[in-house]
């Protein structure tokens, strides 16, 4: 298999799994929401306040966030120094953003794994939220879950990167021109 075909296999993998992915963000977002709101509800007209709708609402948006995570990667939206890697091109570009890929998978290997870690410890202990409605390990699932799916995403980001050393020509691919900008023709050459 060539570099240019393991490209189009990271971006159909992660095409595949990218729509699913932001659904359920949305999904948690939209709930947080409308929880928020039926808690306003209840506690103008009603004068009652629900711990639990409060609770799960905040978890719930730090699960949409999780779930974000990987296609903000995707985008290359993520943390970065945008005005270094707007002047570097070809060669310069790609070194730069394979050294900050690794820097984040790092990260997010490290945060699936202590977020395992702090699961199986508040599992076990059996702890609940506040309201004691909500077991607290369900919601801090989203660390790991959120550190998994992110770094899906991240080691196909690595393996394009890598086609580029591979393949020069293949710099349009991975790296698209931003609007305005001129296609870097010459792939790493710069």
């Amino acid at each position: 298999m060539n570099a240019a075909e393991m490209i189009r296999r990271a971006d159909r993998f992660i095409e595949a799994i990218d729509q699913p992915i932001m659904v359920v963000g949305l999904i948690f977002l939209t709930s947080s929401a409308g929880m928020l709101f039926m808690g306003a509800i209840l506690r103008y007209f009603f004068g009652r306040t629900f711990p639990v709708i409060e609770e799960l609402s905040v978890n719930l948006v730090v699960w949409a966030v999780m779930f974000f995570g990987g296609p903000v990667f995707k985008r290359g939206s993520h943390v970065g120094m945008e005005f270094l890697a707007e002047r570097l091109h070809g060669y310069k570009r790609a070194v730069h953003q394979l050294i900050l890929d690794i820097v984040l998978l790092f990260i997010c290997f490290l945060l699936l794994w202590k977020g395992i870690e702090v699961v199986q410890v508040i599992y076990q202990s059996g702890k609940t939220t506040h309201s004691g409605d909500l077991d607290v390990w369900y919601l801090m699932m989203a660390i790991p879950v959120g550190a998994g799916l992110y770094s899906v995403y991240g080691i196909a980001e690595v393996i394009k990167i890598i086609c580029v050393f591979i393949d020069p020509g293949l710099s349009g691919q991975v790296f698209p021109a931003r609007l305005g900008e001129s296609q870097d023709s010459e792939g790493l050459a710069k």
